[in-house]
């Protein structure tokens, strides 16, 4: 009878650490990871993973998370990453549209969704439908802010996004910074957004036209007027290779973009090797333990100079506090900073030592003859 109940407690501490956690909002059991006992199974690919699949694995790595399916997970970024990051906005026929820096940017940015997971960090959820860039967004008298939309949230029926996406996805610039061609380096610190949230407000906004989808969260009037600059409105052409980017064509400036009908494969069967996060890793190497180390040096450096520029930034508030705040909310504002910063740090602490963890990932598997070639986008897809 001691023995039963002995396994019994067993299983219950066990349980949180075999079962994923959510991450701030979202659905139960939201991020559940493959239970360490469970038998072989073959998991097929989705419909759009399956056509990703070959063109996204030279780049990360295809994992098995619950209750998504198959997600892709990018390699050789920090910890510390966000999507919608390393790039720039241009407003365009279809509105403000994501031009990303990345080799991969052209399908991640632009299908599909985005969520964090606590163990690997960003990992991305394939989808059918283009859109300039599947973010919810928020405007006030200083700050732009936008975020990625989380998955099993449908766009055309939902609006209130703050409830969906977690605080420490949103990336905040000030209104001078927003059209900046390499905007990583203005982005506020993420121990800021609960701030910044609370002086902007949610202004997203897509809608259907001819079959497109096009972002109406924020007008180049808006930025206009909030800059003091003319915005440059773009075309869109496509393209038949991923690549390109803004090229002036007889004076008329262009954004060239590929974007594909996705469509189902014959990449179909289950990934050989398959990924999944209760693999064990196998013997680390010196010179992995080298990268490691560096990896680790450098995320400490990163996260001193975001902590000494919070400390900064709320020194000059002391100076001088902010207008319409008394001493007592500007200290509980600063204290809700700290804390904010803290969890951050806990946050990629948690992804840092999940990654060193983890299986190396699966060799592709070879590309198969009966694969469709991506098309041109003709109409809208489902998402």
């Amino acid at each position: 009878m001691k023995i039963q109940k002995t396994f019994a407690m067993a299983a219950v501490l066990l349980l949180p650490l075999i079962m994923g956690r959510s991450q701030e909002a979202g659905a139960p059991n939201q991020y559940a990871l493959i239970p360490a006992a469970a038998p072989p199974q073959e998991h097929p690919l989705s419909s759009e993973a399956s056509f990703f699949y070959d063109q996204l694995a030279p780049y990360g790595q295809w994992l098995r998370i619950d209750p998504y399916g198959w997600v892709w997970s990018p390699n050789n970024l920090d910890a510390s990453w966000r999507p919608y990051t390393d790039g720039h906005w241009v407003y365009a026929d279809c509105g403000w549209t994501w031009v990303s820096e990345l080799e991969w940017g052209w399908a991640p940015f632009h299908y599909g969704r985005w969520f964090f997971h606590e163990q690997r960090g960003w990992c991305w959820v394939p989808g059918s439908e283009w859109s300039p860039a599947w973010v919810a967004w928020h405007w006030g008298d200083d700050w732009c802010g936008w975020a990625p939309m989380p998955p099993l949230v449908a766009w055309d029926t939902f609006s209130d996004w703050d409830a969906v996406v977690p605080t420490f996805g949103w990336c905040f610039v000030e209104h001078r910074d927003f059209r900046d061609r390499h905007l990583q380096g203005h982005i506020a610190l993420v121990a800021r957004n609960g701030t910044l949230l609370q002086a902007t407000r949610n202004v997203t906004r897509f809608e259907v036209r001819d079959r497109s989808v096009l972002n109406l969260s924020i007008t180049p009037e808006q930025v206009e007027k909030a800059t003091g600059r003319a915005v440059r409105r773009f075309q869109v052409a496509e393209i038949n290779s991923p690549g390109g980017g803004l090229v002036n064509i007889n004076g008329k400036t262009s954004i060239y973009v590929y974007r594909p009908v996705v469509r189902e494969t014959k990449v179909i069967m289950p990934i050989p090797g398959e990924a999944t996060m209760s693999q064990a890793r196998p013997a680390i190497t010196f010179d992995e333990l080298r990268r490691n180390e560096e990896a680790r040096r450098k995320l400490e450096a990163e996260q001193a100079r975001e902590r000494d520029a919070l400390e900064r930034l709320h020194q000059s508030e002391l100076r001088a506090s902010p207008r319409g705040l008394s001493a007592r909310e500007l200290m509980e504002r600063q204290q809700a900073e700290h804390r904010a910063f803290n969890e951050h740090v806990n946050r990629q602490q948690q992804v840092f030592e999940n990654r060193q963890q983890s299986p190396p990932p699966p060799a592709p598997p070879p590309r198969s003859a009966a694969m469709i070639s991506p098309q041109r986008s003709g109409g809208r897809n489902g998402r």
